[in-house]
């Protein structure tokens, strides 16, 4: 019986078919009548719930309940199923191309979430979301860690595996991708791969021998714990170009990159990320920095990227479908103003 235990338990954690697993179930089953004394009815419905599960099990796919499971999952993940403001009691998802409608979402109280439209196909085949450049720092946590889209395979054995967002998990599982060659690499691929190697003098890699990230300069290879966080940044961009993580029809989202650059750097890496742009990647970055904000918008002028290119604002937790530029740069000059008024006090004071 034990045995027989042991065979499920391992059929429920691993890819196997749903036929050996109906299999597995049918020997508990045997062998749960064979050594107790159960009464006919309760028989009867054991042998019931294993022809449901057989029925379930069998039935035809629904793409659109698929979907709309994978979307809930996702956002457990994500969020904690948190998708609403405060106070309200429900919300909208809706993507739009153009005037089609490419998704919509029903956001309900409880949090779960209800597709209502059938979903179009979107020309965006993969996304890439990258919040913080220390991802590099911890390469043995990550190792380690699932995110909740893996809740239903937890086990007594996995109490205390750390738990990450999907979007990190998917962000160190995609560093992790082994490098081409440089000879596959197109002129333009190259071209960014160049600049980015001649902004930090080196090249960041994974490096299989070491099973962790390491910066490589001078043909001395240092452990990425031991670099600056531009660094970093940098060489995430490296790695994803390298492994064509990053590629045409692909988004990249970059969340406040210049956290962690000098104003010299966040000019390199906009002048990158418009490159990429020009090569029919879709790239969306957050950002407080007005000189990150200038060069996305003078290297996409140079690039032929203006009617392209948008910069919104975010605001009272909206962000309007329109160009805000020079309400951004007006909001992101109020510290000067500040200080202006502060000289102008000291004058007057003197």
């Amino acid at each position: 019986m034990d045995e027989v235990l042991r065979l499920l338990r391992r059929f429920s954690v691993q890819n196997t078919s749903i036929d050996d697993q109906l299999v597995a179930i049918d020997s508990v089953i045997d062998k749960v009548f064979e050594v107790t004394d159960l009464d006919p009815d309760a028989k009867e419905k054991i042998k019931r719930l294993r022809n449901d599960i057989d029925a379930i099990a069998h039935q035809p796919e629904d793409t659109r309940q698929s979907i709309e499971n994978a979307f809930n999952k996702v956002f457990a993940s994500e969020f904690d199923a948190s998708l609403l403001l405060h106070n309200q009691q429900t919300g909208d998802i809706r993507l739009f191309e153009g005037d089609l409608e490419l998704i919509h979402l029903k956001i309900n109280k409880d949090g779960s979430v209800a597709l209502l439209t059938d979903v179009e196909p979107v020309e965006i085949q993969d996304a890439t979301f990258i919040d913080s450049p220390l991802i590099l720092n911890y390469h043995d946590v990550l190792l380690r860690s699932q995110t909740l889209l893996d809740l239903d395979k937890r086990r007594p054995g996995r109490i205390g595996m750390a738990y990450t967002t999907l979007h990190t998990k998917d962000l160190f599982d995609k560093l992790r991708e082994p490098a081409l060659p440089n000879n596959l690499f197109t002129k333009d691929r190259s071209s960014a791969l160049d600049h980015l190697k001649y902004a930090i003098k080196g090249e960041v890699t994974y490096s299989q021998s070491e099973h962790d990230f390491v910066f490589n300069r001078n043909q001395q290879a240092f452990s990425i714990k031991n670099t600056a966080s531009g660094i970093k940044v940098f060489g995430l961009l490296q790695i994803l170009l390298g492994n064509e993580i990053i590629d045409k029809n692909t988004m990249l989202i970059f969340d406040e990159p210049e956290n962690h650059l000098h104003p010299k750097w966040q000019l390199h890496l906009a002048q990158v990320l418009v490159s990429l742009v020009e090569h029919g990647v879709f790239v969306l970055v957050s950002s407080h920095s007005p000189y990150m904000i200038q060069a996305l918008k003078r290297y996409g002028d140079r690039a032929n990227l203006a009617d392209s290119a948008r910069f919104f604002l975010a605001e009272n937790n909206r962000i309007e479908d329109s160009d805000r530029l020079s309400e951004i740069f007006q909001i992101l000059s109020e510290p000067f103003q500040t200080f202006r008024e502060m000289d102008a006090k000291g004058l007057m004071g003197e």
